[in-house]
């Protein structure tokens, strides 16, 4: 009892985070296209998460000399390729922008530092993943093949890395300080 009594902060943040990770991955995401308001609510934001990937990777292939435009919103059409970069919705990095949120909304803080702490988080997981399809094209381009790495493994890498580091800044900003015996 004395544990469960001096640790009350983590068991909350866990069963916080806990609730919040099982709603999303277990009942939210396999259920949430067949529920009908909230699923075109989704829509709306997995659409602008697409576009707001695909439409900056062609800007910067296009900046750095190769031809590339966006076809039907959802392919990258690469001048120098016989074949387009298809951008799937589970290329769009949604679950780490969740486990990010999911993170600092169970862990003790100012809801106003809040807003702006997520946000700019998830702008930076967004940069990450424009990166990171500018890779691929890339290296279809240079290489002539794209397949030498597994760029999913490579962004959930640098994902959650980037994650833990925005955690620990959280962390840091809002840790108790331990009372002087």
């Amino acid at each position: 009892m004395d544990f469960i009594r001096k640790n009350m902060d983590v068991i909350g943040f866990l069963v916080k985070l806990g609730a919040l990770c099982g709603f999303y991955f277990w009942w939210f995401s396999p259920n949430v296209w067949s529920l009908p308001v909230i699923s075109t609510l989704y829509g709306h934001f997995v659409h602008y998460v697409l576009l707001f990937l695909v439409e900056p990777s062609a800007w910067i292939l296009n900046l750095l000399g190769y031809g590339a435009e966006v076809v039907n919103q959802r392919y990258l059409d690469l001048y120098d390729l016989e074949f387009n970069i298809h951008v799937r919705n589970f290329c769009l990095g949604i679950d780490m922008m969740f486990t990010l949120s999911a993170l600092i909304i169970s862990f003790p803080g100012k809801w106003k530092d809040r807003m702006w702490f997520i946000p700019m988080g998830l702008i930076g997981m967004q940069l990450i993943n424009i990166a990171r399809v500018v890779g691929l094209c890339l290296s279809f381009l240079l290489l002539k093949k794209g397949d030498f790495v597994d760029h999913h493994d490579v962004f959930n890498i640098i994902a959650f890395i980037f994650i833990f580091f925005l955690f620990v800044m959280w962390v840091n900003r809002y840790k108790k300080e331990e009372p002087a015996p």
